[in-house]
Order: structure tokens, then sequence, then C-alpha cells
């Protein structure tokens, strides 16, 4: 396989997993900015302006040694297309299209309309596309909500009794059931309490990544600290009683 036959191959594993992320923009003119750093070796960033209706496609090639290149696209049209390094005006039409379907992976519907399928961008898959940046958008969500310091975030403590209610689940009921049978399996297979509190305890901080990165769900703090308090508990009575 030839540099060019390579090159498009890394193309194509990018586009089945790019996280992007999200910084104000510094450039004059816009108000935010997407970035990723795909594995084919490009650095990607969209900047772009919603009330303007102005987006900023810039990449950084790296099959010329991260050359950077940018095009303007205003309400549809595109006003702009520059190579950095020298300022001159190109015609990047091949460069933008090759890497059509990374850019239309941009989580941001408001962003793919403005840009209005110039260089094929959000021609296809859209789809697929809106499923990505939803299931993205809800997982920034909850990494924003469980991974930030924020000192009015209040888990389960003082909750109302109809809220715990509407917040447990059949999910959560199964997740109880069968980790009770773990737990109960742990002390038929090894006879010994501090097994069963690992497991337990283990079970606990399990079934919490599970609902945050997986389930995409609020987790059921009382399910995870019923385990791991359980778990401490037998892994304490075990050691010294038993």
């Amino acid at each position: 396989m030839g540099r060019s036959g390579a090159y498009r191959a890394r193309l194509r594993r990018d586009d089945a997993h790019l996280n992007w992320r999200r910084r104000p923009s510094e450039i004059r003119g816009y108000n935010r900015a997407l970035y990723v750093n795909t594995e084919g070796g490009d650095y990607i960033r969209v900047d772009y302006n919603l009330k303007d209706k102005r987006v900023r496609l810039y990449i950084e090639d790296v099959e010329e040694g991260g050359n950077p290149y940018y095009s303007v696209i205003t309400d549809g049209t595109v006003t702009a297309e520059r190579n950095v390094t020298t300022g001159r005006s190109y015609n990047l039409s091949d460069k933008f299209r090759k890497r059509a379907a990374i850019f239309s992976q941009v989580p941001n519907n408001e962003v793919i309309k403005i840009i209005n399928k110039n260089y094929g961008i959000g021609e296809r898959g859209t789809e697929e596309r809106e499923r990505r940046i939803q299931r993205q958008q809800e997982l920034e969500e909850t990494r924003r909500r469980y991974f930030r310091e924020n000192p009015y975030v209040e888990f389960s403590d003082g909750m109302p009794e109809e809220e715990i209610e509407k917040r447990f689940r059949l999910i959560d009921l199964l997740d109880v059931s069968f980790g009770i049978v773990l737990c109960f399996g742990a002390y038929y297979y090894w006879h010994s309490f501090i097994s069963v509190g690992i497991v337990s305890a283990f079970f606990g901080v399990l079934l919490a990544i599970l609902d945050i990165f997986f389930r995409v769900r609020e987790p059921f703090l009382m399910k995870n600290a019923a385990f791991i308090l359980a778990g401490i508990t037998a892994y304490i009575y075990g050691y010294y009683f038993f």
C-alpha cells in the first residue's frame, strides 16, 4: 500500500471514533471552537459564530509536515481559502473533501447547516452522525455532572422519597438481584467473608461506572453505596471474626 493509500486507510479508521473537544475561540469573529487530533496525524479544528452564520474549517496536514490551511464558510458559501503559512489563496477543495467524513462528525448540527454540504461535509450518514452527536452530548453532560468541582451538586442525600422512587428502575432491581447472587456465589465458592466483601465492594463501584459511561444515566447511588458498605462490613467481619 502506498503512502496515500495508507493515509486514506487511517482516515477511514478515524471515522469510527472521534472525540471532539470544545473550547472558546481566540480567533476574532468567532465564539467557540471544536477540535480533534485524528489517528492519521491531522489536527482538525472548526471555529464558529452561529449568530453571524460563519464557520472556519482548519487543518494541519500531516502529509505536508503539519502545513496549515483554512476555509471560511459564511451562510453556506465558501468565502476564503488560504494557506496559513504563505497567506496565499488556494483552491482547497481536495484537501477538505478528503476529510469530509471527519468534519461531518462535528457534534453541532447548526455548524453542519452553515457548512451547507460544501466539500461534501454532511452529505452522507446524517442519521448516524446525529446519533453520535447525541451520544457524545450525553456523555459530556454526564462527565460535567460527576467529574467537576461543584459544591452545589448533591446526590441522594436529602432526596425526597418520590424522587428516589422515580429514579429506581427495573434495571436497578436487576443489578441488585445479580449482585446478591454474585455475593452468595462468591461465598459458596471460597467460603470466605473476605472474598464476599471484595466482590461486593468491587461490584458496587462497577455498577457506578456502568451507569455513567455505558448506560449514560445517573447512577442510583443508594444501590452502589449498599454494595460497597456491605462489602466493607463483610471484609471486616471475615478478617476479625471468621
